[in-house]
């Protein structure tokens, strides 16, 4: 009867020690500086001063950036096995890329009509790095498109007729 019980407690305890000994980490990107995020996107939609889509479309490029490299989940495993196990990625309910991409898209056409040019090719260029990747493809073309747009008004050639 004694043997069984150290049995018992010889198993119990290394299972507690091992289920309390490393706290589960939060996501980095919480509710609170998501719905910045999404408040930043939604301006931008409306805005129409350039100075205040440019900084709107920068603050959405730098948390999509930064939301790839961040690593937030630590699974609690003994470390025999944490090498057998890869990370999780972090996921969140919409795509901070996608709508970077479409503000940057945004603030860039606006750009062009004030006729900032420059701004505008900034803007186009930070949505091009995400071209390798299939699911910004749009965004890619669009940026292509109007950048091409942008290069061809730069020279204009004109054909005189007699």
């Amino acid at each position: 009867m004694k043997s069984l019980r150290l049995m018992l407690l010889s198993i119990l305890i290394p299972t507690i020690w091992i289920m309390t000994g490393q706290p589960v980490q939060a996501a980095a990107i919480d509710n609170g500086s998501f719905m910045s995020l999404w408040n930043s996107y939604s301006h931008c939609q409306t805005a129409t001063d350039i100075d205040l889509l440019r900084e709107d479309a920068l603050t959405l490029a730098t948390a999509a950036d930064g939301s790839l490299t961040q690593e937030s989940f630590i699974l609690p495993l003994p470390s025999k096995l944490e090498d057998l196990v890869s990370t999780p990625v972090a996921r969140f309910a919409v795509d901070v890329k996608a709508m970077a991409a479409a503000c940057s898209l945004r603030a860039s056409s606006a750009a062009v009509e004030a006729k900032q040019f420059d701004i505008a090719r900034d803007l186009l260029h930070t949505i091009l790095t995400y071209q390798p990747q299939s699911e910004y493809a749009y965004y890619a073309l669009q940026a292509k498109a109007l950048l091409s747009e942008l290069d061809t008004s730069a020279i204009k050639v004109t054909l005189n007729l007699p």
